[in-house]
């Protein structure tokens, strides 16, 4: 059986329909559910296999990216928990990653007790532009599976990206528990944040967690926008794994499941 992945919709969410698409070439079964009718009961989110946060500007960003929605997911605690406990994978991408670190499911699970913090770009507007990462040699995901030590290239479009923690002990522990997922890296390879290898600022490069259990990955670039081959710059000269380096991330969760 296909895995069934849960993207849940609501007011400003955009990315939709690309991150539904990713999942679906890569084996899994999508549906889109507006969070009303989590909220009302008609769906519940432990039905699924996969909980998929896409991005956009929920309720248009309006207090903070991403809060009103995880202030509104609050109200599921319960279930998510439950999702949790089953082993069960989730993601968030741009304005899901911003929801999930605000709900507290990245990095530790402390649901409705945030522990980082996504802030302003250093240059306080909204940055769109192809990114190279590299995934960190010894983080363990099932969604970065194969991974370790490679690089990717995928399109970042935010204005809210820049990692913040409370002291920069907390920030180094990020790194000891290996719970970064990916950094930008300059043209050398190397994490950096310089402007515009890095467009946010973030320290360290950092452009992505994952979670305590590693089964929750959130990420500020876009991998749905890089899944099929035509859509990279220049795919006119790349064999069709080249062309893609987004749905691998896609594509490990899937066989996860499988």
């Amino acid at each position: 059986m296909k895995p069934r992945v849960l993207t849940i919709i609501t007011d400003g969410i955009n990315c939709n329909i690309e991150t539904g698409r990713a999942f679906e070439l890569s084996g899994a079964k999508n549906d889109e559910v507006h969070l009303n009718h989590l909220l009302d009961k008609t769906k519940t989110i432990l039905d699924y296999d996969i909980l998929s946060f896409s991005g956009g500007f929920s309720y248009g960003d309006d207090v903070k990216s991403g809060k009103i929605f995880a202030l509104k997911l609050l109200k599921l605690k319960d279930d998510i928990y439950r999702f949790i406990e089953k082993g069960n994978l989730t993601i968030g991408i741009c304005n899901g990653f911003q929801v999930l670190t605000t709900l507290g499911i990245i990095p530790y699970g402390t649901l409705g007790d945030p522990k980082v913090s996504l802030y302003w770009n250093d240059k306080a507007r909204f940055e769109c532009r192809w990114v190279d990462l590299v995934v960190p040699d010894k983080v363990k995901s099932p969604w970065l599976k194969g991974m370790n030590g490679k690089k990717i290239r995928i399109q970042s479009a935010h204005a809210e990206g820049k990692l913040l923690t409370l002291s920069d002990s907390e920030f180094d522990k990020l790194f000891e528990k290996n719970l970064v997922a990916f950094q930008y890296i300059d043209p050398f390879g190397k994490p950096t944040e310089e402007y515009p290898f890095n467009p946010n600022g973030s320290p360290r490069g950092v452009a992505g967690l994952i979670d305590i259990t590693g089964n929750a990955l959130g990420m500020m670039p876009h991998p749905e926008r890089n899944s099929e081959k035509f859509q990279h710059p220049n795919f006119r000269d790349l064999s069709d794994e080249e062309g893609s380096d987004g749905l691998r991330i896609f594509k490990n969760a899937v066989e996860f499941f499988n």
